[in-house]
């Protein structure tokens, strides 16, 4: 395979610190040929006491050679052929050729400093603290360590999306990991002979992918914090290789300087983030009648995913540059690293103009595409908290984008009536409520009388392709056919694009028997493994594709019911209430995190440069792999089965196989999700994903999640349930926290916002209660409960609510015979404190004036104790 000066130096880029993977898995530098070790003169530099340091480039250069047969080995420049081992591993060396300063520089703008004054490996060391020293939770790192008790590492073990890949307060830092690394090492180096050499992009997509499974968890370096991996250092090194190569051949910044000094010094933006943003996701997905909803709701959130790689593939296209230009896509939301070619820029934003001319004619202008583009020069890298800058401004466009949404495109015809049904009858899509003309109308299925639109029928079948699915096999045509599960998005805008249209077929488990014959039959560009990292089985050296994978958090899909597609109804069935809940959880203050949460504090960092373009890499991958990757084994296998709900908190029998039938996850990514369950669930579900975020965090005290819940019966309007459910979640970030106004790591759950210690206190006082009413066979408690709350809501602190219950209680237990539990009730109620504990955080229900200036009481949970308990216990 023949590549060119910029595919070199982005490969060479790509791997250009391999060699400490490799080191690392290896008991020595023996295990290098004799002539290697013999170039180490040309390769490392020497240190200060005498001694060659970087040894890790011996390894990257023998890497090379080793794996001639499946990669690249060589490229004809201007100056001559050019060995890419050589070019890949002379990055620390001094007097280096133009290409290789390219190398070097980007290395170093990757990190986010200057060249580190020690190398963390040197020829005389016999310590290895290099192979020690695992993966630090980048969690540990942000907000200066404040509130971190013990530092948390990261298993050295290929990428999974399940609770085996969270970071571990139990990994030491004393003892050797080589082993892990050799057995990491050889499974990565098997998997290279898999690489497609038919073409250099599907040869490094691939590539990217097997580095992302494999170095996701490897320290790039120890000498410093080692909280960043090797596979984004990597991957962010690339990126930034490729844009100094092109912004080269760009008249309006020529050269690189001939020093790295230079560079950073001057003021030439040869860089460009391109942040994007699709607004009305909720108004899309949600704004849906009942009919039809719950069949909708999959596909149409997943659409948006397909809609949004378009894009991105259109854009890679546009500036000639590889996915790992990719920073960020999850949510509707991107970011791509480019050069800074005004003549491109303006091409992207006629396309990206005419994606959304083409969502207006199918949606309605519900969905938009905002964009927001900022040039840079290199020195804004190594600043502190530099790259955080970068994407501030580039976001702060978008949404000045926001404000001006078709700026680009108005026209005379912008402003013609859009077209609407014709007089052959009421033509309006019974779920959307969108006009729509003959070519538009379809039926749901099974319901002749229910019009839909085209576009819904599309996203009511990707929704169905969507359960089970475990392949997406990406193909360059323009005629998909639903029969074969095969969608276009953008199938306007694409039609007239051929070179650029794909089509995405879904495939199960055992459809897998189809995709040889696809490979033969049709023109695939990318096959994807859908949450499995296992991702090469049908990757090969003749194959004329790359292979993925790719994190899909809300996979999950309940089972259809007696042949027919899962309802809301189905979800929420239960024999009495039959209601079901929409929960919403984000990460709170995550801007904040980013903007601010890498800046230099701390005196005894060694690092001083926390807001490099890598650790922004590094923390979003992470962020996504616990939304994107585990929340789906957390609703597909945490929740299997009986064992992992309380009995006590359940309000009914489950189907047979198990809660998760009755758990619809809509959205999982990035920071947030939104599922669809049974009312007794949603509590449960909400609690178990902040005690993971957690642990996957280390407990980081200003790192939290806040969720709310909205319980409806299952008919009720979706996008009014979603509404309420984001309300709630409005509710519990608001919820005070002492001298911040802002506390926020809250959960909301009927209209009452508590802290989440304050919710585990609620769920044992809840069952208390449901124990003691048991043991009473009677309501009577609960009859209690409610005529308290109700008297408690109407005096003031010192009312006569204390005194009518005293005698309340004690006429209970004589009744019940229960005087112990009604006199321990009591002491709970006029103490304020259950076992000890009392409320912290909890939201005021009312406004008299004498409460809101006293700390929350027990008896304040006494209205939601009702609700959650009454709840419980209804019968039919």
């Amino acid at each position: 395979m023949r590549i060119n000066t910029k595919e070199g130096i982005y490969l060479a880029a790509l791997l250009h610190d391999i060699g400490k993977f490799w080191q690392r898995a290896s008991e020595s530098r023996k295990v290098l040929k004799q002539q290697t070790l013999q170039m180490e003169g040309s390769i490392c530099p020497t240190g200060k006491a005498g001694y060659a340091t970087h040894i890790h480039a011996l390894f990257t250069s023998e890497f090379f050679e080793n794996f001639s047969s499946a990669l690249p080995q060589q490229f004809d420049d201007s100056t001559g052929t050019v060995q890419i081992g050589n070019l890949s591993a002379r990055h620390h060396k001094q007097n280096l050729n133009s290409l290789e300063r390219i190398i070097q520089y980007a290395d170093n703008l990757s990190s986010g400093h200057d060249r580190r004054d020690e190398a963390e490996d040197v020829s005389n060391d016999t310590h290895f603290k290099y192979k020690k020293i695992p993966l630090l939770n980048p969690f540990d790192t942000v907000f200066s360590m404040k509130g971190v008790q013990n530092r948390s590492y990261f298993p050295i073990k290929a990428l999974a999306a399940d609770e085996s890949v969270f970071a571990s307060r139990d990994i030491s830092t004393e003892d050797s990991k080589q082993e892990d690394y050799a057995r990491l090492w050889e499974a990565f180096t098997a998997e290279l002979d898999k690489l497609p050499s038919a073409s250099f992009s599907e040869q490094v997509a691939t590539l990217l992918y097997l580095l992302k499974k494999y170095t996701w968890c490897i320290p790039s370096a120890t000498n410093s914090m080692p909280d960043i991996s090797l596979y984004d250092h990597l991957k962010t090194t690339a990126a930034i290789a490729a844009c100094l190569h092109d912004s080269e051949q760009l008249q309006d910044f020529g050269a690189l300087p001939p020093t790295f000094d230079g560079l950073k010094n001057e003021d030439k933006d040869r860089f460009a983030l391109i942040a994007g943003d699709f607004s009305g996701i909720q108004k899309f997905i949600y704004q849906l009648s009942s009919k039809g909803a719950a069949k909708t709701l999959k596909g149409r959130s997943y659409y948006l995913n397909l809609v949004q790689d378009v894009v991105l593939q259109k854009c890679k296209a546009i500036f000639s540059v590889e996915d790992a230009h990719i920073l960020m896509e999850t949510g509707g939301r991107f970011q791509v690293l480019v050069p800074n070619d005004l003549d491109k820029i303006k091409e992207f934003r006629r396309f990206v103009a005419g994606v959304n001319l083409e969502l207006r004619k199918d949606f309605d202008q519900v969905l938009y595409l905002s964009m927001g583009i900022h040039s840079f020069p290199a020195g804004n890298l190594l600043e502190e908290n530099g790259f955080s800058e970068v994407v501030k401004s580039a976001y702060s466009k978008l949404e000045k984008d926001k404000l001006r949404r078709y700026a680009d495109v108005i026209d005379h015809k912008f402003f013609e009536p859009m077209p609407v049904a014709g007089t052959k009858g009421p033509q309006i899509c019974h779920v959307t409520g969108m006009d729509l003309q003959d070519h538009q109308v379809a039926r749901l299925h099974g319901e002749d009388n229910v019009i839909i639109s085209k576009k819904v029928e599309e996203q009511i079948h990707l929704g169905r392709w969507l359960r089970n699915a475990r392949y997406i096999v990406k193909l360059r045509k323009t005629n998909p056919m639903a029969g074969n599960k095969e969608i276009l998005p953008l199938e306007g805008l694409m039609r007239g694009d051929p070179e650029n249209a794909i089509t995405y077929r879904f495939l199960t488990g055992e459809e897998k028997e189809l995709i040889p014959g696809i490979i033969r039959q049709e023109h695939v560009l990318q096959i994807i493994s859908l949450n499995e990292t296992d991702f090469c089985a049908y990757s090969s050296r003749e194959a004329g594709f790359s292979s993925a994978f790719r994190f899909y958090g809300a996979a999950w899909t309940p089972d259809d019911v007696e042949g027919k597609t899962v309802e809301f109804t189905d979800i929420a069935e239960d024999g009495v209430n039959n209601l079901m809940a929409v929960l919403r959880m984000d990460v709170d203050n995550l801007g904040e995190l980013f903007r601010s949460g890498f800046t230099y504090k701390a005196e005894d960092l060694s690092d001083k440069h926390l807001g490099s373009i890598s650790r922004y890499s590094n923390m979003s991958e992470k962020l996504d792999l616990f939304f994107s990757g585990y929340l789906n084994h957390l609703f597909s296998g945490v929740f299997q089965d009986d064992a992992n709900t309380d009995a006590a908190l359940t309000s009914g029998p489950f189907t047979k196989n198990g809660p998760r039938q009755h758990v619809l996850p809509v959205y999982a990514g990035g920071d947030d999700v939104f599922v669809i369950c049974r009312w007794d669930l949603a509590p449960q579900i909400a609690k178990t994903i902040n005690l993971k975020f957690k642990s996957f965090t280390n407990d980081h005290p200003r790192v939290s999640i806040s969720g709310g819940v909205s319980v409806v019966h299952a008919k009720f309007p979706i996008h009014k349930a979603a509404k309420d459910a984001e309300d709630a979640e409005k509710k519990s970030k608001m919820l005070s926290d002492g001298e911040k106004p802002d506390g926020k790591n809250a959960f909301c759950i009927f209209g009452q916002a508590m802290g989440w210690d304050d919710f585990d206190l609620t769920e044992n006082f809840v069952k208390q209660i449901l124990l003691w009413q048991k043991e009473m066979q009677s309501r009577a408690l609960l009859g209690f409960l409610r005529d308290l709350f109700s008297e408690y809501s109407e005096s003031s602190f010192q009312g006569r609510w204390r005194w009518r219950s005293a005698y309340r209680l004690k006429r209970l237990g004589n009744a019940y015979k229960k005087e112990e539990h009604m006199a321990e009730l009591g002491s709970w109620l006029f103490t304020g404190s259950m076992n000890g504990k009392r409320i912290n955080r909890l939201e005021k229900t009312h406004d008299r004036r004498e409460r809101l200036e006293k700390a929350p009481e027990l008896v304040d949970l006494t209205g939601l104790t009702v609700r959650w308990v009454q709840s419980l216990t209804r019968n039919k």
